[in-house]
């Protein structure tokens, strides 16, 4: 049987270019950037080819910019028996287009998998062969393996399989898409040519917006890998790619049991593998300068942290804390500051809890960490519900949803509620007065560290010669 492990459609009908993460949230850009790494994806792929003799490709459409017609082009001379294809509801209606129009001319059987297919199983199962509810490497083998429907945990419309132990699972797909690529242009922030890697799954909380701890994994739950295991994939990465320079681990939190994080770096540091370079995606309320200390020996630079919001409200509605733990957040940052460790800090505006004046104390937060050097990049976002999460069930009971049509469920373009005391309109001019704090004041501080040379000559390959001279002198004379 030829099966094809695809992702999501890359250039939508409006000439979008998809930047998909479908257990966190997909955006699109009309200028090409970058596209993550499709990890469980890839790791369904990797283990399908481990685990039966059948002929499995993945393709990765957006990594290859691939529209409707080219993708569907693309798939038509694979002659898929199977298509197997994680979406989002950014993607959703033109990713199951392009499944129906590969099986109504081939008699492919579809596999949907991914945040819409969970969030609304029961309407995709009506267009698919299959739907795959929350994480879905194993119950995507069952499917292939050929075990009767009713048995297959996972697959609607049965129950949800467990969480697994996800050291059962191989290293993820570097055949017929290589993990290097994704570094050209890697994610932004990123110093470095790091592969992205992942040495655990899972979030120990459920905050109402998030996908992956909602849809995915369905509780919270926290799992590592075995540190050796990592260490050993960083050696083969290395081994296979010269031109690697890090890693980027890019798991839900990297850093929840201190024990496993000091023996990840010092068996890193063993291995000589600490002259790379590492980012990681970590809770600033689980690290402390002991574990700072450990990171930065290990070859860690980048540290990126969730931090969201200065609102007690906002943190409370939205993420279940009491109040913000401002003092450990400074108390992080600093000490991170202190070892040259650059943090990374993502921001949401809109959220459940928020109003203007709300939202503008994160405003402020923003220009204070960057004008003080505790942050030095950000990524700031309008807080969308997605299909599937206590947030959108929320606005939408209460009518504060604006629209269903799932293209403009973005989280960089437009707010797609609107609160009573807080409308769209409010929220989108504080996002953008976000947005231009960051930009100025990040650029400041790239002018301070790097002088006004290098920061042009990367302006100028990001935005333009007219775009980078605009912001150039935004910088200098703002």
């Amino acid at each position: 049987m030829k099966i094809v492990v695809a992702n999501s459609i890359g250039v939508d009908e409006r000439g979008y270019r998809m930047i998909h993460y479908p257990s966190r949230w997909t955006t699109g850009v009309k200028r090409a950037y970058f596209a993550w790494y499709p990890w469980e994806l890839a790791y369904t792929s990797a283990l399908l080819k481990r685990e039966t003799d059948h002929a499995v490709k993945m393709i990765d459409g957006c990594w290859e910019r691939l529209n409707f017609k080219t993708y569907r082009e693309r798939l038509m001379r694979e002659t898929p028996d199977m298509l197997i294809m994680e979406s989002s509801s950014r993607t959703i209606e033109e990713d199951l287009l392009l499944a129906e129009s590969v099986k109504k001319e081939l008699g492919t059987k579809i596999i949907m998998a991914g945040q819409h297919a969970s969030a609304y199983p029961e309407g995709i199962a009506s267009r698919v062969d299959y739907v795959c509810v929350g994480e879905y490497e194993f119950t995507v083998l069952d499917i292939v393996k050929g075990i009767e429907r009713s048995k297959i945990e996972g697959l609607y419309p049965n129950h949800r399989r467990d969480p697994f132990d996800i050291n059962l699972l191989p290293w993820p797909e570097d055949e017929d898409i290589r993990r290097i690529e994704y570094c050209y242009p890697g994610p932004p922030g990123l110093k470095y040519r790091q592969i992205q890697a992942y040495a655990s799954r899972g979030c120990p909380f459920q905050c109402g917006f998030c996908v992956c701890s909602n849809l995915y994994y369905n509780k919270p739950l926290w799992r590592p890998r075995k540190t050796d295991d990592v260490v050993n994939e960083i050696i083969y990465l290395k081994n296979k790619y010269n031109e690697m320079e890090g890693i980027f681990f890019d798991e839900e939190v990297h850093n929840l049991s201190k024990p496993h994080t000091v023996e990840l770096c010092n068996k890193i540091s063993a291995a000589g593998l600490h002259k790379l370079h590492y980012t990681a995606m970590c809770m600033y309320n689980m690290i402390d300068e002991e574990v700072l200390e450990r990171m930065k020996e290990a070859g860690y630079y980048q540290v990126r942290i969730g931090i969201e919001t200065a609102s007690d409200a906002v943190a409370h509605e939205s993420t279940g804390k009491t109040k913000m733990d401002m003092a450990k957040l400074y108390k992080v940052l600093e000490a991170a500051k202190k070892l040259k460790i650059d943090i990374y800090g993502t921001f949401l505006i809109g959220a459940l809890g928020s109003d203007e004046k709300e939202d503008l104390k994160t405003v402020e937060l923003i220009k204070g960490l960057l004008k003080k050097e505790l942050i030095c990049e950000l990524q700031i976002s309008i807080c969308t519900p997605q299909p599937g999460t206590p947030f959108f069930d929320y606005v939408d009971k209460q009518g504060f949803l604006l629209t269903k049509d799932w293209q403009r469920f973005d989280g960089m373009s437009e707010s797609v509620i609107s609160y009573p005391h807080y409308p769209k309109e409010r929220i989108e001019e504080v996002f953008k007065k976000a947005v231009d704090a960051g930009h100025f004041y990040r650029g400041q501080l790239a002018l301070k560290r790097e002088g006004l040379l290098p920061v042009l000559i990367k302006a100028v390959r990001k935005r333009g010669v007219l775009g980078s001279i605009k912001l150039i002198l935004n910088q200098l004379f703002h």
